[in-house]
């Protein structure tokens, strides 16, 4: 069995992140419930609320939305690499 990399658990869970799938860097990093609860919740949550805002907004939300989800990812993936080099 090959160790993994947690810097491909923070790469993943912020490319992902980026475009509003969080938890592919926590299912890569070895924690599948966590991955799969961040997928299915922070996809709906994104998704739901995003299109609302982008409504309210007039479009207006969709130029902060990128960089939420990449804020929101790279925070996600700091995560799973601490998680990941703690637990070596």
């Amino acid at each position: 069995m090959h160790e993994r990399d947690p810097f491909i658990a923070l790469l993943l869970e912020v490319v992902g992140g980026f475009f509003g799938f969080l938890g592919i860097g926590w299912i890569y990093a070895g924690r599948p419930a966590m991955g799969i609860c961040l997928l299915v919740g922070y996809w709906l949550l994104d998704w739901a609320l995003g299109l609302a805002l982008a409504i309210g907004t007039l479009g207006l939300w969709c130029f902060i939305w990128p960089a939420q989800n990449l804020v929101l990812g790279a925070l996600s993936g700091y995560l799973a690499y601490r998680w990941m080099t703690r637990t070596e």
